[in-house]
This record gives structure tokens, sequence and C-alpha cells, in this order.
């Protein structure tokens, strides 16, 4: 590709990159990367005249603190960098008070966002996980398995709330009830989740559930143990940091999760290997998958769109159809249209894994089963 028209070089497309999870090996570290060699590829298949640099600002927002921050990160990027779109944040608390900047702004962003509530005319959602989806996955594998009655660890967030009414939602359909549902913070203790815990066992559940980002993640093995309950147990998506080292699968023993990363997608098997090859290391993470899928997505668009905009981005973003994903089962798809911008197409777009001995192996999909039918 030409980098130089009429004696005048010819300057990188831009794009915004928002981190608000800082320091998460496995996520926060690869994706710009991710995108990188996404935009490098698209424009070695000619798809894309120009290369994209990829400006990074770190910031810790909620639950650390609040969105200011994050907003003052985000309105730099769109007016001192120049950027024509913006990859990120990754929680949905952040996403969901970043919304109206991103709309008053007119700045085509794609997050991991799972909140049913992100949605506007420029705002993307590349869902790592759907806090309207992933109940009904957890609820598919309880009735499957023969658990009716469970207990409820429930955060009290904007995302444990979200899951909780979806999940509601899914009990009479799969012939479950709940025994006990006790809200806890995502920055909590032991002893605050011991207790919290003790509620949930004292139910005399079949099985126990936890709604939320991740926040007990790092206390709810030693917690379990100190009550010695050894309950069957699924979460959801809070349960991918599983996949990023092995001391964090060691935290999530025994767990079931709702998760992106699998196998068997031969699409992400590939980018894999690039990767590596790429930037010498490696992560079997959904992530990287995501973070791929986004710059992928990003780097077509910039290809097609008619001029350097980002309405003009957003437009093209529109056109894109059935592109294979990275993240997901075999057959998952990327596509998007005006007013359809939840990024992730198939039944398989979550899968299940389960953790023991410091890795995880996928446990399968959620079938879709048909009610019974009339005769």
């Amino acid at each position: 590709m030409a980098t130089v028209y009429h004696g005048r070089p010819i300057e990188p497309y831009r794009l915004g990159m928002l981190i608000d999870l800082p320091g998460h090996p496995g996520l926060s570290d690869c994706w710009p990367d991710a995108v990188r060699l996404a935009s490098e590829e698209v424009n070695a298949r000619g798809l894309l005249e120009r290369g994209i640099e990829v400006i990074v600002r770190e910031v810790y927002a909620q639950p650390w603190s609040t969105a200011h921050g994050l907003i003052k990160a985000y309105r730099a990027l769109v007016d001192d960098d120049g950027v024509l779109g913006v990859v990120g944040p990754f929680t949905s608390d952040n996403c969901l008070a970043l919304l109206p900047e991103i709309e008053r702004l007119k700045v085509p962003t794609a997050t991991i966002c799972g909140s049913t509530r992100f949605r506007g005319d420029y705002a993307y959602a590349f869902a790592n996980g759907g806090l309207a989806d992933e109940p009904a996955v957890m609820a598919a594998w309880l009735e499957a398995n023969g658990y009716r009655r469970v207990a409820v660890l429930r955060e009290r967030t904007q995302i444990g709330e979200e899951y909780a009414e979806f999940f509601r939602y899914e009990l009479q359909p799969h012939n479950l009830v709940i025994t006990a549902e006790p809200p806890v913070y995502p920055a909590t203790s032991v002893e605050e989740l011991t207790e919290a815990l003790h509620v949930c066992r004292d139910s005399k559940p079949d099985a126990l559930v936890y709604l939320g980002l991740g926040g007990v993640n790092q206390w709810i093995r030693p917690a379990l143990e100190q009550i010695g309950w050894d309950p069957p147990r699924i979460q959801t998506t809070a349960f991918v940091s599983a996949t990023y080292s092995e001391e964090r699968a060691n935290r999530l023993d025994g767990w079931v999760g709702v998760d992106q990363y699998d196998e068997r997608n031969e699409v992400f098997a590939a980018v894999r290997e690039r990767f590596r090859d790429r930037f010498g290391y490696d992560y079997a993470t959904s992530g990287l998958s995501t973070g791929y899928d986004i710059g992928h997505a990003f780097a077509l668009a910039l290809g097609r769109m008619r001029y350097a905009t980002p309405t003009a981005l957003r437009d093209a973003l529109d056109t894109l159809r059935r592109i294979p994903a990275c993240t997901g089962g075999p057959g998952t798809i990327i596509t998007l249209g005006p007013s359809d911008h939840r990024a992730y197409k198939g039944a398989d777009f979550l899968v299940l894994r389960r953790a023991e001995g410091g890795s995880t192996t996928l446990e399968g999909v959620a079938p879709v089963v048909p009610w019974q039918q009339p005769s």
C-alpha cells in the first residue's frame, strides 16, 4: 500500500483503547497487540489501505473509584488524539457510565460489555458473555444435571442485579427454585463471604449459583473450605479469569462457569498461532479472542468507510456480515447492522468450562431444547 500521496506522508488511522482493568494478564496486556495483529492482517489481505495506530489509556474506574476518570480519558482520546473509534472499556458498569458520552461525541465504541442496556447509535457490544444470555445457559446446565433447588450468591451491583433479573426468568422454564439469595458486595472479605455462604448452605440447595463480575472469586475457595462445603456450583463469565493462569484456575477449583474460549474453534486456534509468532507470547483466553475480533471488525470497517470520520466508520461497521469469530464455539459469527450492534451470533457463542487442578477443560455447551410441542 502507498505511504505517500502527492509527496505528503499518509497518516495511519487512529483507534483509541480504554483499559479499565489494568494489570489483568490474559486480558489487558494482550488487547492492544490483538488489535494490532488484526489490523496488520487485514492490511496484508489488501482490504485496508493504511496502517492503524492504537492509542492506549489505562484508568482505574468502577469498582475502585467513580467513572469520572474514565470519562475524562475517553474525551481526551476523541478531542486530543483524534481517534476515529474506541476499543473498550471492559466492564458493564463502566460501559454504561460512559454510554451518554459515546452518544454525545458520536464516536463508534466497541466493548465487551454484557449488559443489554448498552445500546445506541455508536455503541457496539462484542459481549464477553451476556447478562441476559448467561442465565439461560446456566439454567440449562442446572436442569440437565438434575439440580432443581439452587442457592444464589448475588453481587450487589448493576451487573449482579441484571444477571439476577434474567436468571429469574429462567426458573419456571427450567423447573428451578431459589432457596436463598444473600447479596454480597464485590469488595468483600472471607468473613463476609463465609456468612453469606452459611445462608446458602443452610437452605439445603442442590447447587450453588454465583451471579456477578468476579470480585468474590479471590475469596470463594477459602470461604467454602472454611465451612466445609463442596456443592455442585456454577457461575457467570466471572469464570473467564480461570483461563488466565494456573493460580486463578486454582481459586475456582470445582466450579463450572460460562466462558467463550473453545479449543474446537479453528479460527481462534489459527489466530493464536500467528499471535504467538508475532509477539512471542500466547493466551488461551476470551480476552485475546475478543480483542482480535474487535480489531478485525474495526480494520475491515476502516477499509470500507467512504470518508474518514467517526460517523463514516460507524456506517461501515454496520455493513459487516458473517465474519468468522475467534470467540465462542465453532460456527460463531460476527454480524452487525443499523440498530443491531450486538456482534456475536450463534447458539454456541457461550460455552461452559470446568476448573480443576489448575487448568480448565471444556464442559460442553447448553443445548437449545424446544418446549414440549402439543400433539
